[in-house]
């Protein structure tokens, strides 16, 4: 029997499955290490903290304050694009 074109095709397979792994690691790394990325995590965390205080707080005049601030936040989220182009 003739095996070479089953080593071929083995071959051609494993380089594929290699190349497709290293893109997905480059693509990975670039998707964390981004500075949209970064801009948009730390302005998330940032909303998550007014949301828990607006949840908790009764007082009109501090959530009037609270809401102004989240809404600010948000269009701090969408200057991410922005800052980073």
């Amino acid at each position: 029997m003739n095996y070479k074109p089953i080593l071929k095709i083995y071959e051609r397979r494993k380089t594929s499955v290699c190349i497709g792994v290293f893109a997905i690691m480059i693509g990975g790394g670039y998707y964390l290490k981004s500075p949209y990325q970064n801009c948009v995590r730390t302005i998330d965390k940032k909303i998550e903290e007014v949301r828990n205080k607006l949840a908790t707080e009764t007082d009109v005049n501090t959530r009037v304050e609270l809401e102004s601030e989240q809404e600010g936040l948000f269009n701090k989220r969408l200057s991410c694009k922005e800052k980073t182009w």
